[in-house]
């Protein structure tokens, strides 16, 4: 039996055009010293649907692109993500974030958002944090939403691997989460309440569900994949979904100073947080 031969190498130009379709999509941009990872990662598909050449990938892209997004998402998303990951934001909105809020007239359910929450440890973990907060009358919801539809039937479900527990000590293991089987968990039921996902995209405005905004979004160590152009789309876009004086967290490698005019920097505790100024 004859052996098919695979994809050709990637060519520069086939590695503008998929990184363009790529950036206006998803915001995600793949450099030039990025091209061989990029073709890594696409390399799977394009043996998948027969293809020799990764321009037929992008022409396919091009004339049954709704098809064919799903896929695309899951290949080219990074999910490096982890319970009680950077927990001095956590720290920081609980000890301090919450009083700044009230001060700028939030009354009642604190509304949080994670864009971008791939297999869901972030939102979970800022809901363990809520429920041990012990703020008195402290109500809360938290939506999340991300590209990749596999991370979020993962988030649905709740099970993981010893990756995402890593930084779980052993009395928080026991604490809360139940055995599901060999070297996987599943977090209890009541760590899970209160936390919904669903399907969205950074750059979509209707991926922010809130009429009335949101007080505080996290989108931490998203944004570094982002190309400058979709940086500024991604951060319109917090501003219109967060009410005045609402919060967004970062990750550490990421930063407003000096790239808008819609937030104010906020020291809590040991971290920083923006302020949005202005509608």
């Amino acid at each position: 039996m004859a052996v098919i031969p695979g994809p050709a190498a990637m060519t520069p130009e086939e590695h503008l055009l998929l990184n363009e379709v790529i950036e206006r999509q998803f915001g995600l941009s793949f450099a030039p010293a990025k091209k061989e990872f990029l073709e890594s990662r696409l390399r799977p598909r394009l043996q998948s649907l027969h293809l020799r050449r990764f321009v037929d990938y992008y022409l396919l892209l091009q004339v049954d692109l709704d098809a064919e997004l799903e896929h695309l998402a899951r290949l080219i998303t990074n999910n490096e993500t982890y319970f009680f990951r950077e927990t001095y934001q956590f720290e920081g909105l609980f000890a301090e974030g919450v009083g700044e809020l009230r001060k700028a007239s939030w009354k009642g359910e604190l509304r949080l958002l994670c864009a971008g929450c791939s297999s869901g440890e972030e939102p979970y973990s800022l809901n363990i944090y809520a429920r041990q907060a012990g703020i008195p009358g402290l109500r809360w919801s938290i939506d999340a939403f991300d590209i990749d539809v596999d991370r979020l039937k993962m988030a649905r479900d709740a099970i993981y691997g010893a990756g995402s527990l890593r930084s779980t000590a052993d009395e928080q293991r026991a604490q809360y989460f139940s055995g599901f089987a060999t070297d996987r968990w599943q977090l209890r039921r009541a760590n899970r309440d209160g936390v919904g996902f669903a399907y969205g995209n950074i750059l979509d405005l209707e991926s922010f569900k809130k009429p009335d905004g949101y007080d505080v979004i996290f989108c931490r160590n998203v944004l570094i994949y982002f190309s400058p152009a979709a940086f500024s789309h991604a951060i319109a876009n917090f501003a219109r979904a967060l009410r005045q004086g609402g919060l967004l967290f970062l990750g550490h490698s990421e930063s407003l100073i000096g790239r808008s005019d819609r937030f104010e920097t906020v020291r809590l505790e040991r971290c920083i947080a923006y302020r949005k100024l202005h509608d």
